[in-house]
């Protein structure tokens, strides 16, 4: 009797295991702090939980990630949180989830098509108005600029320039000298500031749409030996930003908590895998972070 009640017992341990829910999480790249981070702030939410959580990295390749998402609908997932690289390219992907009857859920960067559950993001448009009025200020409203573009058609890009240049046209004495892409990228943003920095002998300021690129800028206005007349301005509030804005390197970024954006997502996605409805957008609080506030 107690090896049977002992076998029983076994079998319903095996049968719970076997009914804990799965969330894939498609990320666009971990070579970004900003985006381990988020998975950081996942992993934390779904053990809470007592949700699995698979994380695939698509390196920034729009092919890449469309395997991942594949492997992952195989794998029959519950729910499908994205972070595309791409908001056109995931497209297809998006829709083959939907046919799977797999929901998704995206994170910073949307879908342009298929049926998403939830998108969590922030304002874009506004983290670009922040870091332009920052910048404003610090140049008392006059000097020249130069701004490195985040990844070209990408919403995010395009809304952190509307933003900043919404705030800034509106200073006379601001003039914007160039506007390059580096894609995100700290090796790109260094490289393209190297470019910006021969071509103009005369520059008080550097805004760029991530602090990837602005910790780039820095170490190419660092290295040409012009880093205390040239002011940078990022986004994401990265620990390396924080670290240059107390160096006195940075003068502010804006913080838009990839971990709390990635917690709120798991948490949609319990709340879809119980039956229950959720918002269809979600936008997380900025805040402006300079020396003031960071100490």
């Amino acid at each position: 009797m107690k090896k049977l009640l002992l076998v029983l017992l076994i079998v319903s341990v095996v049968c719970f295991v076997g009914y804990a829910k799965t969330v894939g999480f498609a990320v666009s790249t971990l070579a970004n702090p900003f985006f381990v981070t988020m998975k950081e702030g996942g992993e934390d939410m779904a053990a809470d939980l007592g949700l699995d959580f698979i994380v695939l990295d698509a390196q920034d390749s729009p092919e890449k990630q469309y395997s991942q998402i594949m492997d992952l609908i195989t794998r029959n997932v519950d729910v499908l949180i994205i972070n595309p690289v791409d908001s056109d390219a995931v497209v297809s992907a998006v829709l083959e989830a939907n046919a799977a009857g797999i929901p998704v859920i995206t994170v910073t960067r949307p879908s342009n098509g298929g049926v998403v559950e939830q998108h969590l993001d922030i304002d874009n448009k506004e983290a670009g108005m922040l870091a332009g009025e920052a910048l404003a200020k610090a140049l008392n409203g006059e000097g020249k600029v130069a701004i490195l573009e985040g990844i070209p058609g990408a919403p995010s890009a395009s809304d952190r320039q509307a933003g900043f240049l919404e705030v800034v046209d509106t200073y006379p004495g601001i003039e914007v000298v160039t506007s390059l892409t580096a894609n995100y990228s700290r090796e790109e943003g260094s490289k393209v500031t190297e470019d910006i920095l021969q071509g103009n002998p005369e520059l008080d300021a550097i805004y760029a749409h991530n602090d990837e690129m602005a910790l780039g800028a820095l170490r190419a206005a660092d290295a040409a030996g012009r880093l205390e007349e040239i002011k940078i301005f990022g986004i994401d509030a990265v620990d390396d930003a924080l670290a240059a804005i107390l160096n006195g390197e940075m003068v502010a970024t804006v913080q838009q908590q990839p971990y709390l954006q990635m917690q709120e997502a798991v948490k949609a996605a319990q709340k879809i895998i119980n039956g229950k409805d959720v918002e269809d957008l979600i936008i997380i609080p900025l805040k402006l972070i300079t020396i003031d506030n960071l100490q």
